[in-house]
């Protein structure tokens, strides 16, 4: 089974949406084409919630798909706005599965969801706007561990410089 995790930023300016949304979709179609049928997701705020949604989305068209949450830690939305609770419940609600590394927050669940997330998976799409933070070190640790890296619109070119080993794996800090 072909199997497909994401990664990107919390925060999309209002410009890249459409553009994300599009491209995620678009991106996604020609993935389940090609015999992904897994997506791993890690729920959070942002990127993460966009592409969940649109699995759920594309779940009506393609029943076979399944979509699984790697969560950081139990409560992880504690801190978010009704908004963004009710959208993590309707995700979890249509999950095929949720796997929780923690009980509770620590310093290390975010950067142990991430490694989780990639060791489930082939391919990393991603949405990525900075060179350093959680997003960062996850793509580089994806194309570092060989997965197949696919950037969504308004990466701005950042993936190239992560490929090629212009940034050093050890020195991106964590969100």
């Amino acid at each position: 089974m072909k199997s497909c995790c994401f990664t990107g930023h919390r925060n999309i300016p209002a410009e890249d949406i459409v553009s994300v949304k599009f491209d995620l979709d678009i991106t996604l179609r020609s993935l389940i084409a090609k015999g992904v049928s897994a997506f791993y997701c890690g729920a959070a705020r942002g990127f993460d919630t966009m592409a969940a949604e649109t699995v759920i989305h594309l779940k009506k068209t393609y029943p076979f798909l399944k979509l699984y949450l790697i969560l950081p830690c139990k409560g992880q939305d504690v801190y978010w706005n009704e908004s963004d609770k009710k959208k993590f419940a309707f995700i979890l609600s249509h999950a095929d599965d949720v796997q929780c590394l923690y009980e509770s927050y620590n310093k290390h669940c975010m950067y142990e969801r991430n490694k989780a997330l990639i060791d489930s998976a082939d391919i990393c799409v991603c949405y990525l706007r900075e060179k350093t933070g959680g997003s960062a070190f996850t793509v580089a640790l994806a194309a570092k561990r060989g997965l197949h890296i696919i950037p969504i619109a308004g990466t701005g070119g950042i993936e190239s410089e992560l490929l090629s080993n212009q940034l050093n794996l050890e020195s991106l800090e964590f969100e």
